[in-house]
């Protein structure tokens, strides 16, 4: 059966595009309520969405379920998952119409879906700071139990969502690493 039926358009002869050029699909397929595309351009659109959607919906749910069963990360990017999947198993009814709001569908699916993976890798990274001279990055290698009780106390903070705690944080690891290791020399 045609992917689009009543359209006269059997599909295929297509390649869904690499890792860098999915931001490009995503953004044409949500932008389909202003751009209308031929027939030939839809199926290509949906397959390679339907691709991606199907790879990184297992990408992300495994990254979310080896959280904390609390993180609300966790929770939400299971959730993005699940509605990824939902819409990955309905497809496009009868007509040109159908199939443009199937591709859009997907697109804001796939869309959601980076948005999570994206947020997912950020978050294994423990930074304390945001922004300008006070960021400080501990790599993988920090050994030092305060630093890494420090990171772990603002990462909770900023679950919570709880800015001013997360600002006293950054200044408490700041101070600490000034102190512990980077002390001042004393002048004789």
């Amino acid at each position: 059966m045609p992917p689009f039926p009543r359209t006269s358009h059997l599909g295929g002869g297509h390649t869904c595009p690499d890792e860098t050029v999915i931001e490009d699909v995503i953004r044409e397929a949500n932008a389909m309520q202003r751009l209308l595309a031929p027939p030939g351009r839809l199926t290509w659109l949906t397959a390679c969405l339907r691709r991606f959607i199907a790879a990184t919906a297992d990408d992300v749910e495994g990254a979310a379920t080896a959280r904390p069963v609390g993180d609300p990360v966790r929770l939400e990017a299971l959730v993005v998952v699940r509605e990824a999947r939902y819409r990955l198993r309905l497809g496009p009814g009868d007509g040109y119409v159908s199939a443009i709001a199937c591709v859009r569908s997907l697109g804001r699916a796939a869309e959601a879906l980076r948005h999570e993976q994206r947020r997912l890798r950020r978050d294994l990274v423990p930074v304390a700071g945001s922004s300008g001279p006070g960021v400080v990055v501990l790599g993988p290698s920090e050994t030092c139990l305060t630093c890494l009780e420090l990171v772990e106390l603002r990462h909770q903070l900023e679950v919570q969502k709880n800015w001013r705690g997360v600002r006293d944080a950054n200044a408490r690891l700041a101070r600490h690493r000034t102190a512990a290791h980077h002390p001042v020399p004393l002048a004789i």
